[in-house]
């Protein structure tokens, strides 16, 4: 499906609670950021239509006009800040961990993590593999393409640790007991969320940007952090 003069095509990988998620049960999208790219569609005068991204694709489909705006946990990068077209930060974030609550007291640093024997696991194409690759020289990473069953095994104990950022595992953390996120309030990195524009609409970084910056001072941003997960 094609974006029109009254409609944003608005690409998400999907698969990152509580930021940007598929909904099975009724084929919506749900999740802060896909609540936030409605509010900036509506201050702006548009509809919005959903397509399905990928990671690992993501800088190629910005470059190729895929879509017109990109949103679901997407890290502002030195990287992407060279090669995109992206928004000002809209949310603060960092890397951590999410392991088994029996487990919590094992982890107290990233060195505890990078071990042989414990079982690594995250998504591809994006800031969490690059900080794997960067950091963790000693365990036993393992990339597990469906960034939303990772955290169920964890659970489960077919692995200890997923890579992921704190917003995630504060997420993960409230609605599965089993999980903690013991470094929870210590992460490894500064990070920050942008949305990402295609080249063909280049020219609404600006008033994407405004529109951000009102969201922050009307409060609106900081209301909503609150709600997904207690910020």
């Amino acid at each position: 499906m094609e974006s029109t003069e009254k409609s944003l095509l608005l690409g998400t990988p999907g698969d990152y609670r509580p930021m940007a998620y598929h909904e099975p049960f009724t084929d919506s999208y749900r999740g802060f950021d896909i609540e936030l790219a409605w509010r900036i569609a509506a201050e702006l005068g548009y509809e919005v239509v959903f397509k399905e991204i990928s990671w690992d694709m993501l800088a190629h489909e910005a470059k190729t006009d895929a879509f017109d705006m990109a949103i679901g946990g997407i890290s502002r990068t030195p990287q992407r800040k060279e090669e995109l077209i992206l928004s000002d930060s809209y949310l603060e974030t960092g890397k951590t961990i999410l392991c088994r609550e029996a487990d919590a007291a094992r982890f107290g640093s990233l060195a505890d993590v990078d071990r042989p024997g414990v079982r690594v696991l995250y998504n591809p194409g994006g800031t969490n593999e690059d900080f794997v690759k960067t950091h963790l020289h000693h365990a036993d990473c393992r990339v597990f393409a469906r960034n939303a069953a990772i955290p169920d095994c964890i659970a489960a104990g077919k692995a200890d640790v997923m890579i992921t950022e704190t917003v995630e595992a504060a997420f993960y953390t409230r609605q599965v007991p089993a999980l903690a996120a013991p470094l929870l309030a210590h992460p490894f990195t500064r990070e920050a969320f942008c949305i990402v524009m295609s080249r063909k609409r280049a020219d609404m970084v600006r008033v994407v940007n405004l529109v951000l910056a009102d969201f922050r001072a009307r409060g609106i941003l900081q209301g909503m952090a609150k709600r997904y997960f207690d910020y």
